[in-house]
């Protein structure tokens, strides 16, 4: 148990930020996704005192975390636009001027999230999180030909869909 305990602790030291930062690109909320992170550290502590084992932690932690960015999404509810309006809020328009002031990276990744999950999660993965495409085989639980393959051509897919 003492063991499990350092374990858990050192694994929150490492991947706890890259882990808040993964989430809350996959969320866009700071504070869902350090729910997120919280509830991922938690069932990870829960599943070593079941007596389970992991062999390594890094993907079992992004695994864990992916499953619940994902469960977010099933329960998130649909907001109206008259909703919002009726409570005083309104849409604020993008000028000409906001607009050129994004920086690239925020198009690239706007790019990102319009491809299809498949391509769009192995690519945050290996891009973003700078995992190996060993780590994002076991997370997706594929084989790294898969993931090597994915990443291609997602990223053919991105150059079409990035402005010129």
């Amino acid at each position: 148990m003492e063991q499990n305990k350092q374990r858990l602790t050192n694994a929150y030291v490492e991947h706890s930020s890259a882990l808040l930062r993964y989430c809350f690109f996959k969320v866009s909320n700071r504070e869902k996704a350090l729910d997120l992170v919280q509830e991922t550290f938690t069932r990870t502590w829960q599943y070593l005192m079941n007596g389970n084992t992991i062999e390594n932690i890094k993907p079992f932690l992004y695994t864990t975390a992916r499953h619940l960015v994902i469960d977010e999404y099933r329960k998130k509810k649909v907001v109206s636009l008259d909703a919002l309006t009726e409570l005083g809020l309104e849409p604020k328009l993008h000028t000409e001027e906001n607009f050129y002031a994004s920086s690239d990276v925020s198009r690239v990744m706007e790019c990102v999230n319009l491809l299809p999950e498949t391509y769009s999660s192995i690519i945050t993965m290996r891009y973003v999180k700078d995992l190996s495409v060993q780590d994002i085989a076991r997370i997706v639980n594929k084989s790294e030909n898969v993931v090597s393959v994915r990443i291609h051509r997602g990223l053919g897919k991105l150059r079409t869909l990035i402005p010129a």
